[in-house]
């Protein structure tokens, strides 16, 4: 991941954003870090303040002028990388050992839920297809706002939702059964009396993920 920061922002910036993770400095403890005079270092804090990956502030020393301190902000720490997916697959992996996989499907379906912020959002009783095509194309919306990269294709008994991205891809590729269709179970069971099916799944291997709607 380092790498990748080095490729963003060059090598000198990359060790200053690594530098101020661990402590905020002065110019002058940057320039003896990385080893340019204070001059260079300066254009470098220069450019990463104005892309908002570096913020200053100044402390009153005893004797003296106040010293600038520079710090990385949240849009700075960002660029590092976060074991979010380790903890996830263990908490996961928790959560099967204490409460079961029944209680830990539920726990993920009420949370696909509530990112979508749908509370009965599709309800297909009393609705006549084209009605429960507008919804679908509304949920569909949805998914790509957050980021799925979804379509629908609409046939003439069914409805298919492809997703052409998983936001929950590398968490999904160890724990299928728990992920996959946690996203669907959760809006569409028992709005359409289960009648769908996951066709495709990028923790198979697939490319995409598609879901089938009989409607």
């Amino acid at each position: 991941m380092e790498n990748i920061i080095d490729d963003y922002l060059g090598q000198n910036k990359s060790k200053i954003l690594n530098s101020l993770l661990y402590e905020d400095k002065t110019l002058e403890e940057l320039s003896l870090i990385i080893r340019i005079n204070k001059n260079a270092v300066k254009e470098h804090i220069n450019f990463l303040e104005n892309k908002g990956l570096v913020t200053s502030y100044f402390v009153r020393a005893k004797s003296g002028r106040p010293k600038k301190y520079y710090k990385i902000t949240d849009k700075g720490m960002e660029l590092f990388p976060k074991q979010y997916i380790n903890f996830a697959t263990l908490l996961l992996e928790e959560m099967q050992d204490t409460i079961g996989i029944n209680k830990t499907n539920e726990i993920l379906m009420k949370i696909a839920s509530r990112m979508v912020d749908t509370n009965n959002y599709l309800d297909f009783s009393q609705m006549s297809r084209d009605k429960k095509i507008d919804k679908l194309r509304e949920y569909v919306n949805l998914l790509n706002k957050l980021g799925y990269y979804a379509k629908i294709e609409v046939n003439e008994d069914n409805v298919k939702i492809i997703r052409h991205n998983c936001i929950f891809y590398e968490l999904a590729k160890n724990n299928k059964n728990l992920v996959c269709g946690s996203l669907e179970k959760s809006i569409i069971t028992d709005k359409i009396n289960d009648n769908f099916s996951l066709i495709e799944t990028f923790a198979d291997g697939d490319n995409k993920c598609v879901v089938e709607i009989k409607i």
